[in-house]
């Protein structure tokens, strides 16, 4: 959640803390106008990224150094990677996942595209794209990637799929999207409602234990990354009390 008041004073002294032990000094207005900027972002995010800059610094504290260490501060794609993802929207076979900041943006390059000039579209897309993030980040919004289906089935199971597998997207919203599992097609309109209703049940079914399977590996690789966040932060606080003896 954003910062209260109370968070926002109590993390001006950790600002003020930090560059001191970096051997630094910061001027108020400088930390105030930080604080303001880190607004958007969980306290506890915020002191995880302090504690990291103490540890791995050598030099100045600054802004971009605190928003690096801030994980959800990084969880919008850097425009390149957006474009590159924006540029699968071309191909009407392929199925995009993506956020509504990208396909915002795409929809300022695309009438650039079309008139054959890529170069300025790139440019266009860039622009709109770093507007619409930096807007969604002082709302304090986090990334929220949507579909949009192509005509190839076989590749929109392959998008949906991967989409769920990195956490993208939620498995129970999106499973009507996948195609007929292999070996079944979509129930006809012509068929009597009793044969459509169990065909379609039989393909929901089957779609159910592809994305619970999905789901499961999903959750396996966040314990993962929990786990390798918990011992990297370890490793910080070790080197912390290291640096203070020495001290």
């Amino acid at each position: 959640m954003p910062l209260t008041k109370q968070d926002a004073e109590a993390l001006l002294e950790t600002v003020y803390a930090t560059a001191e032990l970096l051997g630094t000094e910061i001027r108020p207005a400088t930390a105030n106008m930080m604080i303001r900027d880190l607004r958007p972002y969980d306290r506890a995010e915020i002191e995880q990224s302090l504690t990291r800059c103490r540890a791995e610094l050598s030099g100045r504290l600054t802004l971009a150094a605190v928003l690096e260490r801030i994980p959800s501060a990084q969880q919008y794609l850097l425009p390149n990677e957006a474009w590159s993802v924006a540029l699968q929207s071309l191909d009407e076979m392929d199925t995009i996942i993506w956020t509504q900041e990208t396909a915002a943006a795409m929809g300022v390059a695309r009438p650039i595209m079309e008139q054959g000039d890529k170069v300025g579209a790139r440019m266009a897309f860039i622009a709109a794209y770093e507007r619409e993030v930096g807007q969604a980040k002082a709302e304090g919004r986090a990334p929220e990637y949507t579909v949009s289906l192509g005509e190839s089935k076989e590749r929109r199971q392959e998008a949906i799929s991967q989409g769920i597998k990195k956490g993208l997207l939620a498995a129970p919203k999106v499973k009507h999207l996948l195609p007929a599992p292999h070996g079944f097609k979509e129930p006809d309109e012509s068929e009597c409602p009793e044969k459509k209703a169990r065909a379609q049940a039989n393909i929901d079914h089957l779609r159910s234990l592809l994305v619970d399977d999905s789901s499961s590996k999903q959750a396996a690789e966040k314990e993962r990354r929990r786990q390798e966040e918990a011992r990297r932060q370890q490793l910080i606080e070790q080197a912390e009390q290291r640096q203070r003896g020495a001290a």
